[in-house]
């Protein structure tokens, strides 16, 4: 546990008073687990951090924001109301499962849908921006932006026990956050709420609000300053934005026009100190005894957004601190000895932009600053950028010209070469030049790009550029301070030599004649030559492997000259021929000489895809092949991994296309109108609907080889179609595994959803459907039996396709015993399958058949609420709120699978009527599809659903702690009858689950166990096991 903070060590001193019967530690404990949980369900992800490490920052910065002359006038109630505040201000952001799913009966949200402004421009923009995206991505934006925007409200609610208007969907977070103040009385609740709630509104003014004398009890140290508290909790959360965190504040100030400042400030780190200035004496002299005004900023930015946007929110500070001193100014006189408050001012001459000027800049355009800021190493930080860059554009123009010449690209050429001696780097293209109007409308014009110019784009309209921000000559300037450029075009009767020798002033063009000058011009009839003097401090690095990198896919001629050796060509005609590279040249094919291995080149709508292929040579499947673990993060050209993905031919980002990570071996080409485009940097992809549009399309290519792999496996002499669908998982296995790494999850589990490896059997015929299909049916059945089995792996290991009904029914005479209707065949034999499934559907029906040792379930849409409950599902609600429960129940799973007793993990329990379950009476419990079951009739079960459907609030966690002793008492076969209070209180100790008993009434399910007649069904427990058996 961390050492306590001085606000804190004085707020300790007020539990010990009558007001504030409060267990300080376990509220801090327990707050910490709180925050933690805060984004476990994906929102707030793109937020800045709310754990308690920026509580504990707030709380030490409390510490110097209140002068020492003040801390002995606030009382221990002070400080404790503000600890308090501080701890659980923030709370309001928390959202559980529950209450997303359910939002739709959120009366609080549906009026805050239907009262944003459905006319503004802002709005429209946002709404706009929104559309763009996936309905799952849409509705959780706007759910957290709604609970962003509410969390003062909600956490005021949560303390001062009122309810809110969400069909009490939060009862449970209110219900924990209860149990930590919930001792104090209604009065001192109601004060800690509305100082909760105070740093997300405006009136801190209102004493009739913030009483700056509240008593909560008959001595002096339990009066509380509400104002000041709230004065000082505004400050701390206001100023507290050092390294990864902003304050909660900084969203109201994000500007619809321009999000983006606001967000890179909030990821940069930037700011690594805030601190007081030195008091000054009367003689303006540092002084330690004088009391300082004034607070400073030390920060360092790599990036103008994030400058700009720490510059404007501290605007809004400073605002914030004449706000407050105003406030405590109207209100002094009604205090003998006022608190004082003295931070007046905020001092950020310590914020320094690498680059960069710190002063703004208006309409007014200072042309020399501004391109000194353009040219800094901020936009652009790493000098292959320069190769790159300046071959971007030449790719334009051989493209540009193939387009007007109606040609193919590869009679266009590109030479790149470098002199080492003289520190000459020269791109050379035969694309089409500059005409005098470009050279002025665009060449120069910061910003101005000719393919982005309206006339160009209505004359070319599926003419599809590389180079978008017109920015790309300046990133010259960041290796040479001379930079020659000779273009000539076929509008203009000359050609142009353009010098620059810095990028402040003026330049000079130079008229070249087209017949007399041939020689010098070097790219008639038409073409540029751009040539950089390098400064000698100048590290340009290997430009053959610089250029290799970037220009994968150039569809023109690219050769590179190194000092005075000969040319050499670059580039890949398409990704299959770069794959095939890399397997010949590289070490990879000689670490792995037993594998067969294959690529396949798919495309769609603009998208190429290549993949290498692995063949099992006992299977005889080809799976993807996945970049060894060592290679992965290799930066050497030896072993770096082929994964990249292109944009017109130029690589954006090297990992695997479609991750964020490389796994697959597998490189993609993205050309055309609907290819994404890339940030300033080129460094990453942004995200719009045509990079949303690419994934789908780099998704499905993925599964499209799964499929076809299925179907030709099928097809095969010595293949059914069962055993062919079988491996169809495993193929499929770096998709399913890599989804968390996927750069759109919710894309990725689309298009898998779309692979048709489930096994379905139906009036007597076999065929397998994907996920997709399978939830547009109403049901299904699964069978459970050793029978059903055994005639499973005949069908699969048959030389030709055979139903199991039609074995079966031959097996007993004409008479097999299988439900009407659709059979999953292959559930429970892949993870993934099982998962997916169980995500969309539950059992509704169970028809046993003891005589035959066979379950049979049927399957159907999982209804709101649910007719089964798991155990698994209760233990991750409770460890959301209690990290020692969670670490204990996860400590008795590994104990149960040491032991071997896997069927325990989780426990199912109906809580629904309209389950039916048939000839198990005599059983208390049954096990099927690999999960253990309660039969909807055994005393422990009605037990648990009385518990579900009631309205108690700490029901989880009774839940939790019922189904824990019953687990407990299966591992350690504790006979019903000799089962007791006795028994139960050791197995709560003996486990780390002592803290449970509060939430149990023990005699109760003492009774109930006694009750019960635990009787398992297996349809699976007469087949004997070895001790190396795994079912």
């Amino acid at each position: 546990m961390q050492q306590l903070t001085s606000i804190e060590e004085r707020a300790s001193k007020a539990v010990k008073l009558k007001a504030f019967p409060l267990n300080l530690d376990d509220i801090r404990n327990n707050v910490e687990i709180l925050l933690t949980e805060l984004q476990r369900y994906g929102f707030f992800n793109e937020y800045t951090t709310h754990s308690f490490t920026h509580v504990q920052a707030m709380l030490e910065m409390a510490d110097w924001i209140i002068p020492d002359a003040t801390k002995e006038l606030l009382t221990p109630g002070d400080y404790l109301f503000l600890t308090l505040s501080i701890y659980l201000h923030d709370l309001g952001l928390l959202i559980s499962k529950h209450e997303y799913d359910n939002r739709g009966k959120n009366q609080d949200f549906l009026r805050y849908l239907s009262e944003q402004s459905s006319t503004s421009v802002d709005h429209l923009e946002y709404m706009d921006k929104l559309n763009k995206l996936s309905t799952d991505e849409k509705d959780r934006i706007l759910y957290q932006e709604f609970v962003r925007n509410t969390h003062g409200i909600r956490v005021r609610a949560w303390i001062e026990g009122t309810p809110l208007d969400d069909d009490n969907l939060s009862a449970k977070i209110r219900a924990a956050v209860h149990e930590l103040i919930g001792k104090l009385d209604s009065s001192a609740r109601q004060g800690l709420a509305i100082l909760c709630e105070s740093h997300t509104i405006d009136d801190i003014s209102d004493t009739s609000k913030y009483n700056v004398s509240m008593p909560y009890g008959e001595s002096k140290e339990e009066t509380v300053n509400l104002q000041y508290i709230a004065v000082i909790l505004r400050t701390v959360d206001l100023l507290q934005v050092t390294r990864s965190r902003a304050p909660s504040i900084l969203y109201q100030l994000i500007s619809p026009k321009d999000p983006t400042s606001q967000i890179e400030w909030q990821k940069q780190n930037a700011v690594r100190s805030i601190r007081p200035a030195p008091g000054r004496d009367r003689e303006g002299k540092a002084s330690n005894t004088a009391q300082s005004d004034t607070i400073q900023f030390y920060a360092r930015f790599e990036k103008s957004d994030g400058f700009f946007g720490l510059t404007s929110y501290l605007a809004y500070a400073r605002s914030q601190l004449s706000a407050c001193q105003d406030a405590l100014r109207k209100s002094e006189a009604e205090l003998p000895d006022p608190p004082q408050f003295p931070w007046k001012f905020i001092d950020d001459s310590g914020v320094e932009a690498v680059g960069f000027l710190t002063k703004s800049f208006g309409f007014e355009l200072d042309q020399h600053k501004i391109l000194d800021l353009l040219t800094g190493h901020t936009l652009y930080n790493d000098t292959d950028v320069v190769i790159r860059e300046l071959t971007q554009n030449a790719l334009d123009a051989v493209r540009l010209q193939s387009t007007t010449e109606k040609k193919p690209t590869s009679v266009g050429r590109i030479d790149i070469s470098w002199d080492e001696e003289t520190k000459i780097l020269e791109v050379k293209d035969n694309g089409t030049g500059m005409s005098q109007e470009v050279i002025e409308d665009h060449l120069l014009k910061v910003g101005s790009s000719r393919y982005q110019d309206p006339k160009f784009r209505e004359k070319f309209p599926e003419f599809s550029s590389i180079s978008r921000f017109g920015i790309g000559v300046l990133s010259a300037f960041m290796v040479a301070d001379s930079v020659e450029i000779t273009t000539c075009s076929p509008e203009d009767d000359k050609a142009r030599q353009i010098s620059l020798r810095s990028v402040h002033g003026k330049y000079l063009i130079k008229l070249l004649d087209k017949i007399a000058q041939k020689e010098e011009i070097g790219v008639y009839p038409h073409g540029s030559r751009v040539r950089l003097k390098l400064r000698s401090t100048a590290n340009i690095g290997n430009i053959l492997q610089i250029a290799r990198m970037w220009l994968l896919f150039p569809r023109c001629q690219v050769y590179v000259k190194i000092n005075s050796e000969e040319p050499i060509k670059i580039g890949f005609s398409t990704p299959k021929q770069a794959l095939q590279h890399y397997l010949d040249e590289s070490k990879f094919s000689s670490q792995r000489l037993n594998k067969d291995y294959e690529i396949r080149e798919v495309s769609d709508g603009g998208v190429t895809l290549a993949f290498v292929l692995e063949r099992d040579e006992l299977f005889n499947d080809w799976s993807f092949t996945l970049v060894p673990d060592r290679h992965r993060y290799s930066q050497t050209e030896e072993e770096r991994p082929m994964t990249a993905t292109c944009v017109e031919g130029v690589g954006v980002e090297f990992t695997t296309p479609g991750f964020r990570s490389s796994s697959i071996l597998s490189v993609a080409n993205i050309i055309g109108k609907g290819a994404p485009k890339t940030n300033v940097a080129r460094s990453a992809l942004e995200d719009t609907a045509e990079y949303r549009d690419t994934l789908e399309k780099i998704y499905k290519l993925y599964a499209k080889h799964v499929i076809e792999e299925t179907e030709r496996l099928s097809t095969t002499s010595n293949y059914s179609l069962s055993r062919a669908v079988e491996q169809a998982p495993y193929i499929t296995a770096p998709l399913t595994t890599g989804v968390a790494a996927a750069s759109r999850p919710n894309i990725l589990k689309a298009e898998l959803a779309k692979i048709p490896y489930m096994l379905i059997e139906e009036n007597g015929r076999r065929k397998n459907v994907s996920f997709q299909d399978l939830k547009n049916r109403d049901s299904f059945w699964t069978i459970n039996s050793p029978l059903t089995s055994s005639v499973e792996q005949f069908v699969r290991e048959a030389p030709k396709n055979v139903s199991a009904s039609t074995i079966l029914e031959n097996l007993q005479d004409g008479s097999s015993g299988l439900p009407k209707g659709a059979i999953l065949c292959n559930f429970g034999r892949a993870a993934h399958i099982d998962a997916t499934v169980r995500e969309a559907f539950e059992p509704t029906i169970i028809e046993a058949n003891q005589s035959a040792r066979r379950i049979a379930v049927k399957w159907e849409k999982i209804m709101n609420p649910p007719r089964w409950v798991s155990s698994l599902d209760i233990s991750y609600e409770v460890g959301l709120g209690d990290r020692r429960l969670w670490i204990a129940h996860q400590e008795l799973q590994e104990s149960q699978n040491h032991r071997g007793l896997r069927d325990s993990q989780s426990v199912m329990f109906s809580v629904s009527d309209e389950v039916k379950v048939s000839n198990l009476d005599e059983f208390s419990e049954f096990i099927a599809d690999r999960q253990l079951y309660l039969h909807p009739l055994d005393p422990l079960a009605l037990f648990l659903k009385d518990i579900w459907q009631s309205t108690a609030p700490n029901k989880s966690t009774s839940l939790f702690a019922y189904l824990t002793i019953f687990t407990l008492l299966r591992s350690h076969y504790v006979p019903r009858e000799e089962f007791s209070g006795d028994w139960l209180e050791k197995l709560l100790s003996n486990n780390g689950f002592e803290s449970l008993r509060e939430y149990m009434d023990i005699p109760s399910f003492v009774e109930v166990v006694r009750q019960r007649r635990t009787k398992l069904f297996n349809p699976f427990a007469w087949k004997r096991r070895g001790p190396n058996s795994e079912d």
